[in-house]
């Protein structure tokens, strides 16, 4: 089952450096490559004011293949930061809070 990926990334110098001499169309082809690499596909691409500089959204076969798209992304040094956020299945996780509070003993009341 595929899962979305949120990444939102400052470029290094060395990325803006290079940023100048690009534009949209390639910078969209090249995070379709990299989504195709990882067996995913890109679903969106934004560049960005404030803090980070671009967002891209892909959707991708595993928490595995995202975490390798980032570290392989971010050993480019074209980036000083990127961040990755999968998508959460709030249901599946507030159902795991339910099932962990009503078995968790606090130390002394086990």
């Amino acid at each position: 089952m595929k899962m979305r990926v949120l990444y939102i990334g400052m470029y290094s110098e060395e990325g803006l450096e290079g940023l100048e001499n690009s534009n949209f169309a390639n910078r969209k082809d090249a995070a379709a490559s990299i989504a195709k690499a990882a067996g995913g596909e890109l679903l969106d691409l934004m560049y960005l004011q404030g803090d980070y500089d671009m967002a891209a959204l892909m959707e991708l076969p595993s928490l595995e293949a995202a975490s390798g798209l980032l570290k392989a992304v971010t050993d480019s040094g074209a980036w000083e930061d990127m961040v990755m956020l999968p998508e959460f299945d709030l249901d599946k996780g507030l159902a795991a809070i339910k099932a962990v509070k009503s078995s968790y003993k606090t130390p002394g009341k086990e």
